[in-house]
Parts: structure tokens; C-alpha cells; sequence
């Protein structure tokens, strides 16, 4: 599989939209067409990405039966907040970064980085934000899509 680069994130801001949801009941394509039309008279966006964002409620755990909690995120950074959108502020510290090509619904790349990666790793999870950039480059559902995955790591204890 891929591996990853381990960067130091300077922390941004959000702005967009948000749903509680589990990994059980993911279902990020409710939320984007209630936050697209707005991030498009966005103003002072930091760039053209498109941010998927999962917030847990402590350091999830993942496994066969895990099912954790979480508030889904869909937005874009921003250089400062936005009347009539929510904000969320993604604070600085390391990332684990893996490009990954290929299927947005191809969930082998997200087995592989908690089952393989990350116990393999001197890294662990640290609780912050994990997220996606999804640029120029994303086509969602194409075998071709490019996205940036970001997991917040810190040294293993």
C-alpha cells in the first residue's frame, strides 16, 4: 500500500457544515449539497479545496465491532468566519499523510492504514480532527480520484 508523510500541520479554519453520524451510519453525501451552494459565496476561502472532516468524541478505537461516534464535517478553509455556516477549528500538530488513488468507497485504504499502518508504526492516534483534501484532482467515484488523507498522530508513549 501507500506510506505515508509525517507533517507538521499549521492548523486552519473550517467553515461549512456538520451532522453527528457513526461509522455505521456514514453517509457524507447528505451533507455536501446543503453546504456546496454556500462555500460558493464563500469569499475568503484559502484555496478551492474541499475539506471531509470527521471530529471523534475522544480517540476512536477501530475494529470489526467498533462503531464510533463522530460529528461529519464538510467544508473548505477559511481565513476567517462566515455568517450563516458553522466553523470548526482544526488545531496544529502532526499528520500522517497518505495519498491515495482511487475509489472514494474503497474502504481497504482505511483498513490498511488503522489495521496495518498505524500498529506497525512508532506513531499513534492523537485526538484531533482526521480529514481529507480533496483538490483539483478529486472526482468522486472515479478510479482515477486523488485525495489527500490527514490522521492525526503523535509519537508512540
Amino acid at each position: 500500500m501507500i506510506a505515508p508523510t509525517i507533517i507538521q500541520f499549521d492548523g486552519t479554519l473550517l467553515c461549512g457544515a456538520s451532522a453527528p453520524m457513526t461509522l455505521r451510519t456514514f453517509t457524507p453525501w447528505t451533507l455536501w449539497p446543503k453546504v456546496m451552494p454556500q462555500l460558493s459565496r464563500v469569499s475568503n476561502r484559502k484555496n478551492k479545496d474541499l475539506i471531509s472532516l470527521r471530529s471523534f468524541e475522544g480517540i476512536p478505537v477501530f475494529g470489526p465491532t467498533a462503531d464510533p461516534n463522530f460529528t461529519y464535517w464538510g467544508g473548505a478553509e477559511v481565513t476567517g468566519p462566515n455568517e450563516g455556516l458553522e466553523h470548526l477549528e482544526i488545531p496544529p500538530g502532526a499528520y500522517a499523510v497518505f495519498h491515495y488513488k482511487g475509489l472514494s468507497s474503497d474502504s481497504s485504504v482505511w483498513r490498511y492504514i488503522y489495521n496495518e499502518w498505524l500498529p506497525n508504526s512508532p506513531w499513534e492516534l492523537d485526538h484531533r480532527p482526521h480529514f481529507e483534501r480533496l483538490g483539483a484532482k478529486y472526482k468522486n467515484e472515479d478510479p482515477n480520484s486523488e485525495e489527500d488523507i490527514y490522521i492525526p498522530v503523535r509519537p508512540r508513549a
